[in-house]
């Protein structure tokens, strides 16, 4: 292949478009490859600027930043009209020798320079702004950010608003721990007749949401603040497409989208769930393809889902005890419940069902059903025979019922379990484990067991079971009290996969899997692929 430079040769317009969509620092590490490319960072017209770097090692370095940044902008500044997208992020640790206060949440010259930042951006017209501060009080944005004309896409945290915003472009507005100062400020939304996303994640001072007049709006986001509850959302927009609320413990709140007859995505969480909102949802939401319900279910005799279009769904109910559960949507695709107890009538419109997922604590199951436990497991997954993951949650008690059942069952009955996820949390993993690996092999033989580096303790499991997996050997006679064991025989090879950065799964051998788990980095997933 040839093997010239071409991308050096692109005009300078083109580099800055492509590394538009890189963050900062990777940017910067291309200025080491030569001297055109150090010349191409130096003309960048985009800024990000983080003071996380300038934090380390306990020294206070805040003025350093902040002449950093500005310096920065004044010679984008002078080389440029305007700056398309500038992103500031201030944490605590910049200040540390600062007391803070409402009056001063940044040292006076800290302050002074991250103002004068903000007016160069806001005067050369910037089209994307993101501030992010991360101090223990809010920080008051200046006037001059209130009022820019150009301005498409707004992220703001840890800040304090008050006064007009006048934004006529805005599309996109972002608002997070953010103290709201007056109803002013969210009744000018009506004056951004562009805006499609709104995000109000953790704000205080709104009681009250009401959005109408934005014909433009297709995706709203709120999440209640713990000393700062909102009472009431009412949406009058046609075109909204998306709608996500996630309560404060469980508050409760009044919820009118009746307008919103194109609705395709309501998500609704910790929340109270009441009868009236689930025939709210069955009757004026025809569009509706995506249903999120997590939360408390409040005396519901009968819980019945009935959306005609209605293609993912999801439900969380811990304390569901509805006698009779009723899905009906001819479409549904995916379903996935997490419920401490499965309605004995549960039933689903299989018509284009694909995947089913459920959530289970054995604990509770067996609380409820005793040695009856197995028979009603598998009496589940019998009835919805679409089961494509199964989630058990195991716990120091759960791999006791569980022991306990194998050891009373002469000829366990296998559980139809395609795909198994485990989360465990049990002390002294390293004593039991070994138990349990064998007992759950006996109920049930997946396709695959999946695990979460990281959670509970299901680092130390998958020590055991690859430990096992590495050193098993194929006996050839199997009696009755070696009933346990009989997985090793049944197997006939396994693959381990992890899922890497770069979005696939790679395989990795026994070996090397377990000299790799003491550096595994948390919330990694990993697969087990089983031969039978």
């Amino acid at each position: 292949m040839d093997a010239a430079d071409r991308i050096s040769q692109l005009p300078e317009h083109l580099i800055h478009r492509i590394l538009s969509f890189l963050p900062t620092p990777e940017v910067v590490r291309l200025t080491v490859l030569s001297k055109p490319w150090h010349q191409v960072f130096t003309s960048f017209p985009i800024s990000e600027f983080s003071s996380s770097p300038f934090s380390a090692n306990n020294s206070d370095r805040s003025f350093e930043f902040c002449t950093f940044v500005y310096n920065s902008l004044l010679r984008q500044c002078r080389q440029y009209r305007s700056i398309p997208r500038f992103k500031l992020s201030v944490s605590a640790d910049l200040c540390r020798s600062h007391r803070y206060s409402v009056q001063r949440p940044l040292p006076p010259q800290i302050d002074e320079l991250i103002i004068r930042c903000i007016e160069q951006v806001t005067q050369k017209g910037v089209k994307e702004l993101s501030i992010c501060f991360r101090t223990p009080v809010y920080y008051r944005l200046p006037e001059a950010m209130l009022s820019v004309t150009e301005l498409a896409v707004c992220k703001l945290a840890g800040c304090l608003i008050e006064g007009n915003m006048n934004w006529p472009s805005l599309r996109v507005l972002s608002l997070k721990r953010v103290e709201i100062c007056g109803r002013r400020i969210i009744d000018n939304l009506f004056a951004c007749p562009f805006i499609e996303e709104l995000a109000l994640i953790e704000c205080n001072g709104i009681d009250y949401l009401h959005l109408s007049g934005l014909k433009k709006l297709r995706k709203v986001k709120v999440k209640g603040q713990f000393f700062s509850q909102i009472k009431k959302i009412e949406i009058d927009a046609v075109s909204l497409h998306t709608f996500s609320y996630s309560a404060c413990y469980y508050a409760k709140t009044d919820i009118d989208l009746t307008s919103c007859k194109n609705l395709e995505v309501f998500k609704f969480k910790y929340c109270i769930i009441t009868e009236d909102l689930v025939q709210h949802l069955n009757c004026n939401f025809p569009a509706l393809k995506v249903l999120v319900l997590h939360g408390y279910i409040h005396d519901i005799q009968r819980f019945e889902i009935s959306i005609p279009l209605l293609e993912k769904l999801k439900l969380s109910a811990p304390n569901l005890s509805a006698e009779e559960a009723i899905i009906n949507a001819p479409r549904l695709r995916s379903f996935k419940c997490y419920m401490e107890n499965i309605p004995p009538l549960i039933s689903l419109n299989q018509t284009s069902l694909q995947e089913v997922t459920l959530k289970l604590s054995v604990d509770l199951i067996y609380g409820q059903h005793g040695e009856g436990f197995l028979e009603y497991f598998r009496e589940n997954l019998e009835n919805i025979n679409q089961i494509r993951l199964v989630t058990l949650l195991i716990t120091n008690n759960s791999s006791t019922i569980i022991n306990k059942i194998v050891r009373k069952v002469s000829n366990p009955v296998l559980l139809g379990i395609r795909n198994l996820k485990l989360n465990t949390y049990i002390e002294g993993m390293r004593k039991e484990g070994l138990a349990l690996v064998d007992d759950l092999f006996c109920i049930c033989r997946p396709e695959s067991l999946s695990l979460e580096s990281g959670c509970g303790s299901n680092d130390e499991f998958m020590e055991i079971l690859c430990k096992k997996l590495v050193d098993r050997v194929k006996h050839e006679n199997y009696s009755a009290d070696t009933q346990v064991k009989c997985w090793q025989r049944d197997l006939k090879g396994v693959k381990i996969e992890h899922f890497g950065r770069n979005g696939y799964w790679e395989a990795v051998a026994g070996h090397a899997f377990l000299d790799s788990l003491r550096t595994l980095e948390s919330e990694q997933k990993i697969r087990f692929i089983f031969e039978w």
